[in-house]
Order: C-alpha cells, then sequence, then structure tokens
C-alpha cells in the first residue's frame, strides 16, 4: 500500500509537472500567490532535552554552525520536529511562527524557526511536536513580571501549548542551493540531491536534469538541440531527496516545479548548476530567489480566540 501511495504522489507531480509551460526566467513573480492553509493549528513546543547534544542540521543537509547563522540572519532559530510532523524530510527548511496559547504568560509576537532537524523518540522527552534551543524557548516565553524580562524556562518550565502556523521564509543573503548527497556517484550516471534556503512558502513537487548547453551555443547560428529533462523521483523513505539513475555527464541544468498548496509553476535556473565535475557532498547556488507566498484562504484566530493576523 505504501508503493502504491508512493507511485500514485509521484504521478501527480509529474502530472503537474507536464501540465506546466517550461519558464525560461530564472526570477519568480513576487506577486505570485498560491492557496494554502494560514489558520494556525494547536500543538506544544519543548526546550530540546539537555542529552539531546546541538542541533546540527544534519537531517536536512545543513551545515551545524551555519544552519544557525543563516537562520539568525533572517531572523529565525532552528528548530527539530518529531518525526511524524518531519514527514522523513519533507519538512525541512519550511518555516513556522510559534506563539503560546496563554498569550499573557509568553512573548507576544512568539517565535520563528526554521525545521532544521528531526527529534528522535529518544530524545522527546518534552513531548513537543517541536523542540527548541534554549535560546529559542527563552525568546517564545519571554514576558515581562513587575518590570522585569523572564521567561518560564527560567522556572524550570520545559513545554509549553502553542498556537503555530506555517509562515514564509526569507533569506536575506541566500538563493536556493542544491546540495549533492554523498550517495551520488558520477562514473554511473547516479545523481542524488537535496535543496537548501528555500524561501517562499512554497513546497516543491517535481525536478528535471539535463546536460546544460555549451557555453558558445548562444552565439551559435544552428539550430538548437532539444533538451532531454530527466525527471527526478523522490528517494524512498526520503522525501527531501531527488535523485535520478540516469543523469547526463558534463554539466547539468536543472529545473523545478513549486506550489503552495494550489497549482505551480516551474523555475529554471539559467545555465549550468552543477558542473562537469561536480562532487558528492558539495552544494552549488541555483541563482534562483523562490518569493511566493500563499493566499489566506480564511479568517485566522487562534484557539485562544486572538485575532491571529500576520505580523
Amino acid at each position: 500500500m505504501a508503493r502504491l501511495l508512493l507511485v500514485l504522489v509521484h504521478a501527480v507531480a509529474a502530472a503537474i509537472a507536464q501540465s506546466l509551460p517550461a519558464r525560461a526566467s530564472a526570477a519568480p513573480s513576487p506577486s505570485s500567490s498560491y492557496l494554502c492553509g494560514w489558520c494556525p493549528r494547536g500543538s506544544t513546543a519543548s526546550l530540546l532535552p539537555p542529552d539531546a547534544g546541538a542541533l546540527t542540521g544534519a537531517a536536512c543537509g545543513y551545515g551545524g554552525p551555519d544552519a544557525v547563522e543563516n537562520a539568525a540572519e533572517a531572523g529565525f532559530h532552528i528548530a527539530a520536529v518529531s518525526s511524524g510532523f518531519f514527514r522523513g524530510g519533507r519538512a525541512c527548511g519550511a518555516c513556522y511562527q510559534l506563539r503560546c496559547r496563554d498569550r499573557s504568560a509568553c512573548a507576544q509576537g512568539g517565535v520563528k524557526v526554521i525545521v532544521a532537524d528531526v527529534a528522535t523518540d529518544a530524545n522527546r522527552t518534552g513531548g513537543g511536536q517541536f523542540q527548541l534551543t534554549r535560546d529559542a524557548f527563552t525568546a517564545l516565553t519571554a514576558s515581562r513580571v513587575d518590570g522585569q524580562l523572564a521567561s518560564l524556562v527560567d522556572t524550570g518550565h520545559t513545554a509549553v501549548d502553542v498556537d503555530f502556523r506555517r509562515i514564509p521564509c526569507a533569506y536575506k543573503s541566500k538563493n536556493l542551493a542544491v546540495r549533492v548527497e554523498e550517495s551520488s556517484c558520477r562514473d554511473k550516471g547516479h545523481l542524488a540531491v537535496s535543496f537548501l534556503y528555500q524561501g517562499g512558502q512554497t513546497d516543491i513537487v517535481a525536478v528535471e536534469v539535463a546536460k546544460a548547453p555549451a557555453p558558445d551555443a548562444a552565439e551559435s547560428t544552428a539550430a538548437p538541440s532539444p533538451t532531454n529533462w530527466q525527471y527526478m523521483t523522490r528517494r524512498e523513505g526520503s522525501p527531501g531527496v531527488w535523485r535520478t539513475p540516469r543523469a547526463p555527464a558534463g554539466p547539468l541544468q536543472l529545473r523545478l516545479v513549486v506550489t503552495a498548496g494550489s497549482g505551480g509553476k516551474w523555475l529554471r535556473a539559467d545555465g549550468a548548476v552543477l558542473p562537469a565535475e561536480w562532487q558528492p557532498g558539495a552544494v552549488y547556488d541555483t541563482g534562483l530567489r523562490v518569493t511566493d507566498v500563499a493566499a489566506r484562504t480564511c479568517s485566522c484566530f487562534s484557539a485562544s480566540g486572538d485575532n491571529d493576523e500576520e505580523e
């Protein structure tokens, strides 16, 4: 049944990809919007257990301290989520706003986080769907008591009920990047990639790869050769990883379909993204900026009754 469901998902993604015209431009329209649920849902957020170690972002392909630095630059903290919410990596890079159900006990604006890791069952002592670093949990639960700034973490609390909603990611100095997974082998044509620093409020639902044209092809008077795009599939057990056993040799170009809940559109980087001598473990800049956000579809009120309009 699981394999049948996986086949159906791939078929739907392929249908979306085939129904959309190829985009030659690398720049998405900032006014584009797609339907998606904006209303907050309830959950819990817990302090990362001391024995869990530091969040490294390894489960999503983010690199150690760089994950924290890049998140902070965008005004976010990094967070781990429970395995069910992580969905085998499909949640990697998604941005969320968390706010305490009890608004009087916590920071009014809550905290913004980027999903960068998975919380294993052994580390879920707090029982939270979101697991936060001490800095993030302090920022979430900070409030003024008798004129002094205090946090629930100072009183021994390690978990709190929250409302959460997905919000757009906005990286100030990072384009969408592609990371070549270590399982790739250039000589055999095996290519597996994951995407980093995905902006906006979108999901990637289709990826294709093709041999990039020669640099002097644009100056040639001959008719351009047709591009043979090779559809990539999600790696079983790792939805955030796209793979193909038939990657062409030479420098490679990529195109992908992004969607924020309804419809979708092609994005294609100009020229080669991966060089001819691409290396497993390396990260390459696509030159793309994804900025599309979801259209609000309902009047959003949190479980506590407060109007949860975007700030």
